[in-house]
């Protein structure tokens, strides 16, 4: 398609909606890509380009534009002719500012700003009326921006990865917040306001350096994906109330014992407690009927309550790095004789009688 492009062999394409030019090494785009008047996708990710090309400027009926992994550190004001712009990815470039130009773009709705070097966001971002997902995962921030939080209708955001080590109490203005990621951000504590996200449907708090699960999770009752892996906390709290979670991720953590009250998410279909400090499990684990991947490895436990036989959807338990004798082992396989997977590998034997 390329070489089409600069042999003028254009004809048989000026209808194409989609255009794939990634991993091409161009460091400028051809000119006659602007026969294209029907393009609504272009890929540019993976090549050499250093400066925005001023040629897609003229390619007005654009909805997706990829630009990630180049090297761009601005934009050309030309952008703002792109009004049917919908989705633009910047990732993985050399931004140190925020490209004001994309203020412009009325209509986007996906702006990806990730691997790159902002430290700082400009309050004018509160009036892109259509945004709804933001990525700046892995940039410079070493603060929570507060102009995140006057975003009218953002509903995803990706912040992991930035050490910004407080949440402001202005983040109860993200009243349609559903998917918050703030994996690896150095956060100790969770403020109160966090409770008032309650479309909140998806919460990484992964990797952090939290010692206790915070009970303001427990008010966020639409909560379906919740991680707390790769933090310090040993105790869990009755959380019986966050009926409509789907996945809960807990491992690496220094949990001793889980709560009676567990066995009330009957919506689980993912349960991770690997690498903990678990010596036995509550019979009530049986009653999470949907469940479908159960990881315990590495933990400290030498027998599995035959209650949880009752578990028919299960479809893997991960099973590694405990104390269940040879004889326990054949037990428990004998309880699961229905799960297509069940993983004693690297299993640590305290009885090889």
């Amino acid at each position: 398609m390329l070489q089409c492009l600069r042999n003028r062999l254009i004809t048989p394409f000026l209808t194409l909606q989609q255009l794939d030019l990634n991993n091409n090494e161009l460091v400028e785009i051809p000119l006659e890509i602007t026969f294209l008047k029907k393009l609504q996708s272009i890929n540019l990710a993976f090549n050499e380009i250093e400066d925005f090309p001023p040629v897609l400027a003229q390619l007005t009926q654009l909805s997706n534009l990829n630009l990630s992994e180049n090297y761009l550190s601005g934009l050309s004001f030309d952008i703002v002719n792109l009004q049917k712009l919908k989705t633009l990815n910047l990732g993985w470039n050399e931004f140190e500012e925020f490209p004001l130009e994309v203020l412009g773009l009325g209509k986007l709705e996906n702006l990806y700003l990730n691997e790159n070097k902002l430290d700082k966001l400009p309050k004018e971002i509160a009036e892109l009326p259509c945004l709804s997902y933001l990525n700046l995962r892995w940039n410079e921030f070493e603060a929570f921006p507060l102009e995140l939080a006057y975003i009218p209708n953002l509903k995803k955001l990706k912040l992991s990865e930035n050490w910004i080590n407080v949440l402001p109490p202005e983040i109860e203005h993200m009243e349609k917040i559903e998917q918050l990621y703030l994996s690896k951000t150095n956060l100790h504590d969770i403020p109160a306001e966090l409770a008032e996200l309650q479309n909140l449907r998806v919460l990484d708090l992964s990797a952090n350096q939290l010692d206790f699960f915070p009970e303001e999770i427990l008010d966020l009752a639409n909560l379906e994906r919740l991680n707390l892996a790769n933090n310090h906390i040993k105790n869990l709290p009755d959380i019986s109330d966050l009926s409509s979670l789907q996945s809960l991720e807990l491992y690496n953590n220094f949990i001793k014992e889980l709560p009676q009250g567990i066995g009330h998410l009957k919506q689980l279909k993912k349960l991770s407690l690997n690498e903990n400090e678990l010596t036995y499990l509550p019979a009530s684990i049986s009653e999470l009927n949907n469940l479908e991947y159960l990881s315990l490895e590495q933990n400290q436990l030498q027998t599995i309550p035959v209650e949880l036989s009752r578990l028919r959807n299960l479809k893997q338990i991960n099973l590694a790095g405990n104390f269940f004798s040879k004889q326990q082992k054949e037990q428990i396989k004998a309880l699961f004789t229905h799960v297509p997977q069940v993983n004693f590998s690297n299993q640590v034997d305290l009885n090889t009688t």
